[in-house]
């Protein structure tokens, strides 16, 4: 799957997303300024901790975002992102792991793999190795993103049955 993040300065930011399959899709979301979007994060620690059916694996499976988040705005309620599908256990320690502080330079690596332990501890073992790469990984992509004024575009893959490849491959970006 290729995603290209647009960022545009002063307007909604936007993704635009080639599925393995063929199919597109796209959405906007609100700018998060000078730090990377919160869905190039799930990408990163989806590939980076092994998460095949997280927010982009259900996205390559031909989920609308648009439409879900429409829906959600509308309905509200405890299960406005049903449209997700039933297993939605990846998807929330995606959430989980996108909501990490990874830029706290206050925070070391132990105390960050304390931290998602504590929440997903079926991500054990979790070596600190992995979370400084994921940090490594973030920190490169948001002085990336940084540069792409007045727009620019961020490109990706992520590949669900190679997702250590994508996460290389990110990386090295």
């Amino acid at each position: 799957m290729e995603i290209s993040f647009v960022r545009t300065v002063g307007s909604r930011d936007r993704v635009y997303v080639r599925r393995t399959n063929g199919t597109e899709t796209s959405w906007a979301f609100p700018s998060y300024g000078d730090y990377v979007p919160h869905d190039v994060v799930h990408l990163v620690v989806e590939t980076g901790f092994g998460l095949r059916n997280g927010f982009w694996g259900k996205v390559d499976a031909g989920v609308d975002v648009a439409r879900i988040n429409a829906d959600a705005n509308r309905t509200g309620g405890a299960n406005k992102y049903a449209a997700f599908g039933a297993d939605q256990l990846e998807l929330h320690i995606a959430e989980m792991l996108a909501g990490v502080r990874w830029h706290d330079s206050l925070l070391t690596d132990e105390d960050i793999r304390v931290e998602i332990l504590r929440a997903a501890p079926q991500l054990a073992p979790l070596r600190l190795e992995r979370i400084a790469e994921v940090r490594k990984t973030l920190d490169a992509l948001c002085a990336r993103w940084v540069g792409l004024k007045p727009k620019g575009t961020l490109k990706a893959s992520f590949d669900p049955r190679d997702l250590e490849a994508s996460f290389r491959e990110i990386s090295r970006e």
